[in-house]
């Protein structure tokens, strides 16, 4: 044998170099398939000393036989002959595991069978079937008698082989083997270790089932490589099918097995507590990517229901353990109540159509809501611990109590909520809670977290006032249109409290009025509110400023960082968003201006030239620059009389060069960018007031070209940099010019700058996808086996705010821009297509209309040559119309929107412009108007189908105020989407008049043309999208599509 125990023995304890490792690999594939496979078998047992041996020999097996999957020329061996080695191998492997009683190295076999499954299937379809059923007839016995281990190879061949297990399996197979475990239950005869085995087993089985269905009806491909590498991502599913396999088993076993764990829960002792919450985590699972198997019954899931709010009211009494269970049982009803199906079952009061939920009817609730909102259907009942009730108290005892510590410790500029790692059972609940209240509807949850709020304020406790202030943050985020009413006694709380002498309070006081601030409504002539308005700054804004103002000089750092941090949502949120990117009124925030900026006076006053700045102080001095810039923003040309400041923003834009730690860094790029915020403010809409700004402005740029062409990168943040050039550049327009050759080259280069992408072997013990911490990604590829895959994402994030600067640019400086249109243009088409990022797809969409833009005005001018225009048009709208039209994630609307924008921008530029004899500068062919439309239309299509049913679901389905808003703010994003893409349809046409009638006739009339009816859609902004096409149509193709189109 060439694999031999000392070989073993040489590879687990490396001698420099890997010797041992390189010999091995110098062995024969197949070889070493068979003399690990008689290793194995020698070496399994009760003797110790083997058991590293026996270990090693499993590992190194299970990654060979992955091997066997893969193509000959990394395998060296044919298809037949791997089929053929693994067929040799299997038998001995099963007996051995049939055999084996040592878990350890059973476990490890298991692993292997379940990896020879897999392989199998790839390498040939049928022998894998074949297989399949034999290890499904040898697991039954082990099956019968709840055999964890058996299960648990159950599980991993579920997992790694869901389409080869449901072609060979059914509801009536799977009953069949679990039917001996369910009896084993009712008599009590099982074990807790024994019941969580079978219950991980069968709902694997389940998932396995919804796997397969997904990867069947997706796949267009029937590639089995491509399939098996689907199979490793795990997705969410939102539908409950009753009829399905999954179902039917999850009916005929799960209750059971619920009401045996609820049992044991009775009397659980300490060291089962571990094996339960391993229960709440397959249950958790399943309940995000097979619900149906949860909920295929009102049975089931009433069980589901019960069960997990048992454990959820578990007396913790500090135990850590136990209070894990209690969360993990609240995230899988958090999970099951998202799946629409369910959360509209739940809500339906007795008797009642779920609209009248919205309106406030419906006052006798469904006894599962009544249940999970009071944790029992008994109204008189007053011990009543629902779902909002668990995650309350879990909100107050799982803070940090070391308030002292907290306060000391310095705020730091990678703070977030969940930066102190203390606290992380406190915000765990707090999220879910924040679920249920979305899941549920504000309707049916707010009126119970009041009485709650009423019960925790009677309380002096911090804790407790921390608590009601996250509460309250969560409410108004799940269920914004519900909690309209309750905006006026939240702000009063938040007033109050932030008054107290707790920093803790403080903070989280601070936290709540800036989330009021981005809910707060801010209308726009195309964006006009739908539902009641939220009206923060506008009835308390004096009172908030006034508040935050106070904490800014706070001597707790975290304190007075965040209060900074509040004054910018104050500044910029909006309609639920921290920038909602449409000014606020100036009456809003100019008369407090002065008062916040000496509030400022403390934090901005830091020595930056003594060695040794704090933590602390430097992190509210950047938070304190970045709440300057914030209200010189807001308050524009109104900000003159404040313009002073401008000498400390450059002087600190400076500070201390020879100090390059990234958070000194940080502090110049805070301050550089907030000087051309300033400078952008001061100097007015139309640059009335750009004289006052030019001398800083030439400082800024100065210093900005100092450092690219001297390689200083690491003084400032280069995406902070190309931003503040960008915004002189808005200032000085023509006068920018000069400094363009020294800007340029550095942004192109981040561009075109290759991005890293490494593929290595995983060190992920695992087996199975993940993301890791370092921002790789582990994969299991067929036939090469775990691999990691590391994209370095500061270069996605280079490319994306390269694009951005680039676009300020081009818009900026118009015609200017156009002798770098060409050389711009070159480096962001291939970031169109780029495949790692959707962010660096749409910025570079946006970059690319502008660059075209600044294209045509330079020709137009007669500043470029009319050929660049004319050269890039088909070039970047075909690029724009095939990345839209590969742009699948229905997730991801805002990247289409952008792609769309910038497609409709592109072809309104190359319509409207035009050179001095009237003619346009770039004219779209027929040939590729044809091409472009056809991609649009079908993105059209597809766009009206998710109107259609967004519009369905708003009529019938949706039960709750807050979901019917989020459903129209999906309804309004469509239709801008339809807007772009309808509009560039509509240029084409108007640039090519009567020869764009063969394009109309053949790819736009007829699916447009059912819609000119109000029986032909319900959907009014779809019909009238069609009538415009038809009318310009009409107008603009000359008379004979007047007669056939009027």
């Amino acid at each position: 044998m060439s694999i031999t125990i000392e070989l073993l023995d040489s590879m687990l304890a490396p001698s420099p170099g890997n010797p041992a490792e390189a010999h091995y690999r110098t062995i024969p594939l197949d070889s070493r398939v068979r003399e690990l496979t008689t290793l194995l078998t020698q070496l399994h047992g009760e003797n110790a000393a083997n058991a590293g041996r026996c270990m090693l020999a499993a590992v190194l097996l299970r990654r060979e036989v992955e091997t066997l999957a893969g193509k000959q020329q990394l395998t060296g061996l044919a298809p037949s002959s791997a089929v053929s080695l693994m067929g040799e191998i299997a038998n001995p492997l099963m007996t051995l595991f049939l055999q084996n009683e040592v878990t350890q190295s059973r476990r490890q076999i298991g692993h292997i069978i379940a990896e020879l499954s897999s392989s199998l299937s790839l390498v040939s379809v049928e022998d894998g079937k074949e297989w399949m059923k034999t290890v499904l007839n040898h697991i039954r016995p082990g099956c019968g008698n709840m055999d964890p281990m058996t299960f648990q190879l159950l599980g991993d061949i579920a997992d790694r082989s869901p389409l080869t297990l449901w072609s060979v399996g059914s509801a009536e197979v799977f009953s069949s083997l679990f039917s001996g475990s369910i009896e084993h239950i009712q008599r009590s005869t099982c074990s807790l270790d024994q019941l969580e085995a079978s219950m991980g087993a069968l709902l694997q089985v389940g998932i396995a089932h919804e796997k397969a269905q997904r990867i069947m009806s997706s796949s267009s491909s029937k590639d089995q490589m491509e399939q098996a590498l689907m199979a490793q991502f795990d997705e969410k599913s939102t539908t409950v099918d009753a009829s399905s396999p999954s179902a039917i088993i999850g009916k005929h076993f799960l209750p059971t097995m619920l009401e045996a764990l609820t049992i044991f829960g009775n009397s659980l002792s300490s060291n089962q507590v571990d094996v339960m919450s391993s229960c709440m985590s397959h249950l958790s699972t399943c309940s995000i990517q097979c619900p149906s198997m949860m909920a295929g019954d009102d049975t089931s899931l009433t069980c589901l229901l019960r069960t997990c709010m048992k454990f959820a009211q578990i007396n913790s009494q500090g135990d850590e353990d136990i209070t894990f269970l209690k969360l993990s049982a609240l995230d899988v009803l958090a999970t099951i109540t998202s799946v629409p199906q369910i959360k509209r079952l739940i809500l339906k009061p007795i008797g009642t159509s779920p609209r009248c939920v919205m309106q406030g009817g419906g006052s006798e609730k469904s006894p599962l809501l009544k249940f999970l909102i009071q944790g029992n259907v008994n109204d008189n009942n007053l011990d009543q611990k629902g779902v909002l009730y668990v995650c309350a108290e879990l909100a107050i005892t799982g803070v940090d109590e070391d308030e002292e510590n907290w306060s000391e410790d310095p705020a730091s500029v990678y703070d977030t909520e969940s930066s102190w790692e203390d606290d992380h059972t406190a915000l765990y609940a707090e999220s879910l809670l924040e679920t249920f209240v979305e899941n549920l509807g504000g309707a049916s949850t707010l009126q119970s977290i009041f009485q709650l709020v009423d019960i925790l304020l009677a309380s002096p406790s911090w804790q407790n006032q921390r608590a009601v202030l996250s509460i309250l943050e969560r409410c108004l985020a799940a269920a914004p249109a519900t909690f309209v009413p309750h905006v006026g006694s939240t702000v009063d709380v938040a007033l109050r409290l932030i008054q107290s002498s707790s920093k803790r309070v403080q903070y989280q006081a601070l936290q709540l009025l800036g989330a009021l601030c981005c809910a707060n409504t801010v209308e726009s002539d195309e964006q006009p509110a739908t539902t009641q308005p939220i009206l923060v700054r506008e009835n308390y804004g004096d009172k908030i400023l006034e508040a935050i103002a106070h904490l800014i000089q706070s001597p707790c750092t975290k304190v007075a960082s965040h209060a900074c941090l509040t004054v910018v949502s104050y500044c910029r949120g909006g309609n639920g968003q921290g920038d909602c990117m449409i000014p606020i009124e100036k009456d809003l925030i100019v008369p407090f201006v002065g008062s916040l900026l000496e509030a400022l006076k403390l934090p901005l006053s830091v020595d930056m030239s003594q060695q040794g700045v704090s933590e602390g102080s430097l992190t509210v001095l950047i938070r304190a620059i970045g709440a300057t810039a914030c209200l010189a923003d807001a308050s524009g040309e109104a900000f003159l009389p404040h313009y002073g400041i401008m000498g400390g923003l450059t002087a600190t834009m400076k500070a201390c060069p020879n100090v390059r730690t990234h958070e000194m860094a940080m502090l110049r790029g805070a301050a550089i960018e907030a000087a051309s915020i300033v400078g952008q403010a001061v100097a007015g809409p139309d640059g009335e007031q750009a004289s006052l700004y030019a001398n800083d402005a030439s400082e800024i740029m100065e210093f900005a070209t100092s450092l690219l062409s001297s390689g200083q990168t690491d003084v400032v943040p280069i995406d902070q940099l190309f931003a503040a050039c960008a915004r002189i550049a808005a200032v000085m327009g023509s006068q920018y010019v000069p400094f363009m050759p020294s800007i340029l080259p550095h942004i192109l280069k981040r561009a075109t700058e290759k991005l890293e992408v490494s593929i290595t072997d995983s060190e992920d013990s695992s087996n199975k996808s993940n993301e890791e911490d370092d921002g790789g990604y582990s994969i299991n590829i067929p036939g090469m086996g775990l691999k990691k895959i590391k994209i370095n994402t500061t270069q996605l994030e280079e490319k994306a705010n390269s694009a951005r600067a680039i676009y300020e640019h081009a818009r900026s400086l118009g015609k200017d821009f156009g002798p770098y249109a060409e050389a711009s243009a070159d480096a962001f088409l291939p970031l169109l297509h780029n495949e790692y990022s959707g962010d660096v797809r749409s910025t570079s969409a946006q970059a690319l209309c502008q660059i075209f833009k600044a294209a045509c005005l330079s020709a137009s001018a007669g500043s470029v040559a009319q050929a660049l225009p004319q050269n890039l048009l088909p070039v970047l709208a075909k690029a724009l119309a095939k990345q839209l039209s590969q742009e699948s994630d229905e997730d991801e609307l805002e990247i289409r929107f952008a792609i769309a924008d910038a497609l409709s921008e592109v072809m309104y530029d190359a319509f409207t412009h035009k050179d001095a004899n009237g003619m346009r500068i770039a004219q779209i062919s027929v040939l590729n108007a044809r091409e472009i439309v056809g991609h649009v239309m079908i993105l059209i299509a597809g766009c009206l189908t998710r109107r259609s049913k967004l519009i369905a679901e708003m009529t019938t389905d949706v039960v709750d105020n807050d979901e019917l808003a989020r459903c129209d703010e999906k309804l309004h994003s469509e239709q801008e989407l339809l807007t772009h893409l309808v509009d560039s349809v509509g240029y084409q046409l108007k640039s090519l008049g009567a020869s764009f009638i063969p394009i109309f006739s053949q790819l736009v009339a007829k699916p447009l043309g059912k819609l000119l009816t109000s029986s032909g859609t319900r959907d009014g902004r779809a019909r009238l999208s069609a009538t415009c096409l038809f009318d310009d149509c009409v107008e603009h193709c000359g008379p004979q599509a007047a007669s056939t189109y009027a």
